[in-house]
């Protein structure tokens, strides 16, 4: 692999690395500030969805509220599998959401990016980001290497 192919494989490796890891750890923190400032409101089951996918299936609440300044805010979140199942079309939900930014919203307990996932995400993307770095900065080497061998006469 040549030099600059090395570097912008490692540069690539470390950018999208450290971003992701940036990304995980601010989707932590709003949603636990949404927690620990926001505010709770009654909110309306507008729609279910069930996508069906080969590998994995996506439960998916379309719900809306109205925020403390009266605006009225539709949201939509993938819940877990049996919260979709026990909800109907109409029925009403705690939706917790932010002061500052209304359509940062999930239904109470289901939303939360949990402290364990990030940790995770942490733990993929410290490496993954450190390959990339050392492939970044590591020297290259000559293709072949040059050997001398006592073995074979010197050209003449």
């Amino acid at each position: 692999m040549s030099l600059i192919a090395a570097r912008v494989l490692g540069a690539s490796f470390a950018a999208i690395g450290l971003t992701m890891l940036v990304l995980s750890w601010g989707m932590y923190r709003r949603d636990s500030r949404i927690v620990d400032e926001g505010a709770y409101t009654q909110g309306t089951v507008l729609k279910k969805e069930f996508l069906a996918f080969t590998d994995d299936s996506e439960y998916v609440l379309h719900y809306a509220f109205t925020s403390h300044d009266g605006t009225r805010v539709k949201n939509r979140r993938n819940i877990s599998s049996g919260l979709w199942k026990r909800l109907r079309v109409g029925d009403s939900i705690q939706v917790l959401y932010s002061r500052e930014q209304p359509r940062w919203s999930f239904p109470e307990g289901h939303g939360l990016m949990s402290l364990g996932l990030a940790l995770f995400f942490t733990g993929v993307l410290v490496p993954f980001s450190l390959i990339g770095l050392l492939f970044m900065l590591a020297r290259a080497g000559p293709a072949t290497a040059d050997v001398d061998s006592a073995a074979a006469p010197p050209p003449s």
